[in-house]
C-alpha cells in the first residue's frame, strides 16, 4: 500500500517519504525562529508531545538577533 508505514516507521511511498522530510525541515526552520513546539502542535493537530519526538527542541540552535 503506498503511503503505509513498515515497522520500522519509515515510509514505502518515495513522495510520501519526502513530504515526511519537508515536514521535518519547515519544522526546523519554525523552530529554530522562535516557533514554539505548542504552537506546532495547534498548527498540525497533535499533541505537543509528538512534536517534541519529532523534533526535540532543546538540541536546536534558535537563530540570534544581530
Amino acid at each position: 500500500m503506498p503511503g503505509k508505514r513498515n515497522e520500522n516507521k519509515t515510509y514505502e511511498d518515495p513522495v510520501q517519504k519526502e513530504l515526511e522530510a519537508i515536514k521535518r525541515l519547515l519544522m526546523l526552520f519554525l523552530i529554530k525562529t522562535g516557533t514554539t513546539q505548542e504552537e506546532l502542535a495547534l498548527a498540525l493537530q497533535i499533541n505537543q508531545e509528538d512534536v517534541s519526538f519529532m523534533m526535540p527542541s532543546r538540541t536546536i540552535k534558535k537563530y540570534k538577533d544581530k
